[in-house]
């Protein structure tokens, strides 16, 4: 659990933090009548300027759709949380599609951000939320490693690769 905990950082996780913080900058005011496809090109524009990532934008495998994405998006409308910041992150999601010409998915931390806000959250606890989360999902991975070991078996398989180099030749 304490490991799994450590790994966390601005990019797993954190990235929660880092996009409930840039909605509530960006739109400070959910009730106001601002133009969310200007918010989200000027956005796009100062992080691209910076040739920084959106946080909450992109996924390495996860493409073209974040799968979690929807079913999260889903959740919150059927619970009333469905406004402003949603709508937000899909044009900022959408702007920086188009600006780099590449496949920019919402991800999971940036549909969690978005929904925080909407929630009325201040984003400096979005991280803490996040790490509540995955520490119930390592949770779960303790339990199935102990009803499906695994652990050993990739010890084992990390030894013979790392150690493969020294090991003498055979013809």
């Amino acid at each position: 659990m304490a490991a799994g905990l450590c790994g966390l950082g601005s990019v797993f996780v954190g990235s929660t933090e880092g996009c409930a913080k840039l909605l509530r900058e960006t739109l400070p005011d959910p009730k106001s009548d601002a133009d969310l496809d200007s918010l989200a090109q000027r956005v796009v524009a100062e992080h691209r300027a910076r040739k920084q990532i959106v946080p909450g934008i992109g996924h390495p495998i996860h493409k073209p759709v974040d799968p979690r994405v929807p079913r999260l998006f889903e959740l919150a409308r059927e619970c009333g949380f469905h406004g402003k910041y949603v709508e937000l992150i899909q044009r900022v999601q959408a702007e920086a599609e188009r600006a780099s010409g590449k496949t920019l998915p919402i991800n999971a931390t940036g549909a969690i951000g978005a929904i925080l806000c909407e929630m009325g959250f201040d984003w400096r606890i979005a991280r803490g939320i996040g790490v509540m989360a995955r520490a119930v999902g390592l949770v779960g991975h303790l339990l199935e490693e102990s009803r499906q070991p695994i652990a050993q078996e990739l010890w084992h398989l990390a030894e013979e690769e790392a150690s493969a180099h020294a090991k003498p030749k055979t013809a």
